[in-house]
């Protein structure tokens, strides 16, 4: 059975080079090798017809889609004209405010987004239509290359740029070399300005440290965009729906601002009062517990169809090895035996978890309740310190996003309701589960 199941192995990394190479030589005559890309249309091609009269394709080609091409030739010479990523999204998106660039470039009216999403232009589509130089009549592929790894499947890995196979192709382009080489130059002109230095000690760019609690932690209900900060030099910093600031209403009409210090605040004391508590400690640790004994109960086979399973995968991985060692083999088994390890250690992991968690004594949880008392001690400490290490803190206890959203209170004046899940399972760090005996499981 295993000789059958290494067999049928080889046979599908063998497939899989097989793909690949067909789709390396629709590369290198210019067809298309999958996707579709703004602008273009793809066309199949047919030669001839089969036993019963069906026609047989060819290949895939693509042809320019003249409304598209001009919303990407709008799209390009508004951005040599000298405007922002975020300006053009926001009269794609037929912002009233743009309306004079909405008429002068996109003809004035709201232009449908390639994809469908949240229905709307994103300053970050902009920006990687800008860098696509097919709209230029080059064809680039083999720049990236889908593996296996970690379990999860067409996981994208650059590729070195010495692979890549590139075709000129006139009969695609959209953009004039003019207009390219205008918006190159000012892309390039954008990038060595925000990277250099502002103390003249490395011209290299510095990490970005939020400087407010929620940044990057939090949505909008309204329409599920990020919470971003807004403000400017003459109100106080607040937070907003970026999709708002960004896209404008014709996306989310969520306008509502309220002061950084003011949520954070909020945020904190709700956090101290109802999470930070000897009784949501022990409540918590106990449902915990339960949790566990359950699962156990649930499943009395699991740990013999783990072992099971654990055994099968190290044969595999054995296999892969003794095909490498041996040559010939195709360079997707690499990636094959990659993905087997890891199932390997993920098997074994959560053996052990069973394995700890067969019972769990009062004395044990006292032990592991002192533990979560101490750290739960430094969490509140830190949430009243400065921002970085507040969240930091604050990352440990999310178990999602926290979740804003637009109300008014009772005299009219509108605020944030925040809603967020939280968890203590970080809270037992690897290091202090060491002093004492802690169940994986919990």
């Amino acid at each position: 059975m295993a000789a059958r199941g290494f067999a049928a192995e080889m046979e599908r990394e063998k497939a899989k080079q097989r793909t690949r190479d067909a789709l390396l030589a629709r590369a290198k005559r210019g067809h298309v090798t999958g996707g579709v890309v703004y602008g273009y249309r793809n066309v199949p091609v047919f030669t001839g017809s089969d036993a019963s009269g069906n026609p047989i394709r060819s290949h895939v080609r693509q042809t320019i889609a003249d409304g598209e091409a001009r919303v990407v030739r709008g799209i390009y010479q508004m951005f040599a004209d000298g405007h922002g990523l975020k300006s053009i999204a926001k009269a794609l998106n037929g912002d009233g405010k743009l309306q004079a660039e909405s008429d002068r470039y996109f003809g004035g009216a709201r232009v449908s987004p390639p994809r469908k999403g949240s229905g709307s232009w994103a300053p970050s589509c902009v920006h990687a239509m800008l860098k696509r130089e097919r709209y230029r009549g080059k064809l680039t592929w083999g720049a990236f290359r889908n593996t296996d790894r970690g379990g999860r499947t067409k996981r994208r890995v650059k590729q070195p740029e010495d692979s890549w196979v590139t075709v000129e192709a006139p009969d695609l382009r959209i953009v004039s070399e003019e207009l390219w080489h205008s918006v190159e130059a000012r892309r390039q002109e954008n990038a060595h300005r925000f990277t250099q230095p502002t103390d003249g000690t490395s011209s290299a760019p510095s990490s970005r440290v939020s400087q407010s609690l929620l940044s990057g932690l939090a949505s909008c209900t309204a329409c599920g965009g990020p919470i971003i900060i807004s403000g400017s030099r003459k109100r106080a910093q607040c937070y907003g729906c970026g999709y708002y600031r960004n896209r404008r209403p014709t996306v989310c009409a969520n306008q509502l601002l309220e002061s950084i210090a003011a949520v954070d605040r909020r945020l904190i004391r709700e956090i101290e009062c109802t999470v930070l508590t000897p009784e949501a400690r022990r409540f918590t640790l106990e449902r915990a517990a339960e949790i566990v004994h359950d699962r156990l109960r649930s499943e009395p086979d699991r740990l013999t169809s783990l072992a099971t399973e654990l055994a099968q995968a190290k044969r595999e991985v054995e296999n892969l090895l003794r095909a490498i060692e041996s040559g010939g083999a195709p360079e997707t088994l690499l990636d094959r035996l990659r993905e087997k390890t890891e199932r390997v250690k993920s098997l074994t992991a959560e053996m052990r978890a069973i394995q700890s968690a067969t019972r769990i004594s009062p004395r044990n949880l006292r032990q592991i309740d002192r533990l979560l008392e101490e750290s739960l001690k430094r969490t509140g400490d830190l949430l009243l310190g400065d921002v970085v290490r507040a969240r930091q803190a604050l990352t440990k206890l999310l178990a999602g996003r926290v979740q804003f959203t637009p109300t008014a209170l009772a005299d009219g004046r509108g605020t944030y309701r925040l809603e967020a899940e939280l968890t203590l399972g970080k809270m037992l760090s690897p290091e202090a589960s060491s002093k004492v005996h802690v169940p994986d499981g919990i």
